[in-house]
């Protein structure tokens, strides 16, 4: 990929992606739970797998690389007023 097309997908890979069919398939169970004469607990799990391909999709697209070397900066940042403290006791 160049850096212009970088993230982007296809149509078919976005129709076809594993956040798509799980969320269809929640969907599904939605309708087949209130169609059956509101059956509670399959309206209930594919409201449960809507919201999950929803939490996939923004794990997916979250910079984790990014997240990792923020959270290390803070870290080391943390430590280091850590041990300047006890110097400053000492």
């Amino acid at each position: 990929m160049t850096d212009g097309n970088k993230g982007k997908k296809s149509l078919m890979a976005q129709l076809f992606s594993t956040e798509t069919v799980i969320c269809i398939v929640g969907i599904g169970c939605v309708v087949y739970g209130l169609i059956d004469g509101f059956k509670v607990m399959q309206t209930f799990f594919g409201f449960c797998i809507i919201l999950g391909s929803f939490a996939l999709r923004l794990v997916r697209t979250k910079d984790w690389d990014a997240h990792w070397a923020e959270q290390q900066r803070v870290r080391q940042a943390h430590e280091a007023r850590m041990a300047q403290e006890r110097e400053e006791k000492k």
